[in-house]
């Protein structure tokens, strides 16, 4: 027998493509092994190197079932970057809920399906699970809660849990009012059973959620630097404090619309985030004025 083969297995750890996956293919597509012993199949290293550019097809969303027919040029041509094509960012997820785990696992053990645009980053069984990790929560872009019933104070509680992420939220059973509930507020909802590629369209379709950035000056430290100014030979240090000043006073109305009779807004939640954003920035411009010209030296 040839040394350049492979058994399945070690072809496995080689591609990422499970042994289960292999099996599913030589069936379904004709991906037969390039030897066989028995029961023990061997891939060759032209084989190898295929199927390793078939997984990173797949990782980008492209189906199996178009793949296995490209010849290896075609695939190599596909994996090409393209300067037009923007890279895809996956977007990081939290399950809540044992059928989301289970559905993700399922789809895991299917060959022809991908978390095409996102990356499953944590799992909790229940919201109470969720919320007992309160202080040391990962970094997420969105959270997918599965709940029995649309209970929109329910849901309101996990938005507080978790207001960094965007939401998604399957439900088995509703009412005509929490269903106009949700939609008002501008939520994303998916009627539970649903397949995971649909699950996955709807976690790359929410809108991100744009975390605010901690003031750096107090409106008491803008105003100091303000009748400082002068000290900086121009009036700039004056009109980015104004500035600044300006957009706290918008951002802090803007989160009181985010939340109206109860219920969340995620459009103002929106705006309100890229204020606070747009703050940082000129935090950044003004904080070189005040360290050059020392602008808070005799402040309290």
């Amino acid at each position: 027998m040839d040394e350049d083969v492979y058994k399945i297995g070690a072809v496995a750890r080689r591609t990422g493509i499970s042994p289960e996956c292999l099996r599913a293919w030589e069936r379904r597509y004709g991906l037969t092994p390039a030897q066989r012993a028995g029961k023990t199949r061997f891939y060759s290293a032209s084989q190898v190197d295929r199927l390793t550019s078939v997984k990173a097809l797949l990782d980008q969303g492209h189906p199996i079932s178009q793949l296995i027919q490209l010849s290896d040029d075609e695939l190599q041509r596909r994996l090409r970057p393209s300067p037009r094509r923007a890279t895809v960012h996956r977007r990081r997820t939290g399950l809540v809920g044992g059928q989301l785990i289970l559905a993700h696992r399922e789809a895991q053990r299917s060959p022809e399906t991908t978390d095409a645009g996102i990356e499953v980053a944590a799992q909790w069984t229940t919201a109470a699970e969720l919320k007992a990790d309160h202080g040391a929560l990962p970094e997420l872009d969105c959270l997918v809660v599965y709940v029995p019933t649309l209970d929109n104070q329910q849901i309101e509680n996990i938005e507080q849990i978790f207001p960094d992420a965007s939401l998604v939220v399957a439900f088995r059973y509703a009412t005509a009012a929490d269903l106009e509930a949700c939609r008002q507020a501008g939520r994303s909802i998916l009627r539970w059973p649903a397949d995971w590629q649909t699950l996955a369209r709807r976690v790359t379709a929410t809108v991100p959620v744009v975390a605010s950035a901690a003031r750096r000056y107090s409106d008491g430290e803008l105003l100091h630097i303000s009748l400082m100014a002068s000290q900086a030979g121009c009036e700039c240090p004056r009109h980015l404090a104004e500035l600044i000043g300006e957009i706290n006073d918008y951002e802090s109305h803007a989160r009181r619309c985010t939340s109206v009779g109860g219920v969340v807004d995620q459009d103002h939640r929106l705006v309100a985030g890229h204020l606070g954003a747009a703050r940082g920035q000129l935090e950044e411009s003004l904080h070189v004025l005040v360290e050059k010209h020392g602008l808070l030296a005799s402040a309290n």
